[in-house]
């Protein structure tokens, strides 16, 4: 059981890299559409934790909000 609490606590930010700006916005967009019941949230809050990288082919999701 503390091995599923301690995973559970841990939130790595999750990067999601296309060819463009456009296919990693997809990606993430696809990763909230398949978990949107284990994240308990909006597309709207979803979307407001995503950071575009300065590559501008990656977006980077954090589970808590960004600062």
């Amino acid at each position: 059981m503390g091995n599923l609490e301690n995973t559970q606590a841990r939130k790595e930010p999750i990067t999601f890299t296309g060819r463009t700006r456009s296919d990693a916005k997809r990606k993430a967009l696809n990763y909230w559409y398949m978990n949107q019941t284990t994240l308990a949230m909006s597309i709207r809050e979803f979307s407001a934790r995503l950071v575009l990288l300065p590559d501008g082919k990656s977006i980077v999701f954090y589970e808590n909000p960004v600062a």
